[in-house]
């Protein structure tokens, strides 16, 4: 959701670079691999998790096209939780009747993109001098 929320401030570049089977460079290593399945890609992925000096959405976008294409990483529900993020956010509705009442893991969810948007935004402008409109 992090890598998704970073492509949604900074929109999505076509990338046919990597399609699997594929071999290249682990920018975690720096050695080269082989990529045959999105449980590679995905496990790569969890060795960037490990490092902690950036937002794990920040290193994922500037680390996964050296890889991987992002088509095998982001999924339509996590554009579709991303737009639902700011329908909530933008028209007041909320998520359930209680707190009781509203889906634990999409909590979860919206605080990552929250934190993650924030941190994406600051960078961009810091990066381009311009917030997004």
């Amino acid at each position: 959701m992090s890598y998704a929320t970073w492509h949604w401030v900074f929109g999505r570049k076509p990338h046919r670079q990597f399609t699997l089977p594929y071999i290249a460079q682990s920018p975690t290593t720096k050695q080269k691999r082989e990529f045959s399945t999105i449980d590679d890609i995905w496990k790569e992925i969890l060795l960037i998790e490990e490092s902690d000096k950036f937002s794990l959405g920040q290193q994922l976008f500037y680390l996964i096209p050296l890889f991987a294409n992002a088509d095998y990483v982001i999924t339509s529900e996590d554009v579709q939780l991303i737009n639902e993020y700011h329908y909530i956010t933008d028209y007041h509705i909320p998520l359930g009747t209680t707190l009781d009442d509203t889906d634990a893991q999409k909590l979860v969810m919206f605080n990552i993109i929250k934190n993650e948007m924030a941190i994406a935004l600051k960078h961009r402008q810091e990066k381009y001098g311009h917030s997004k409109s």
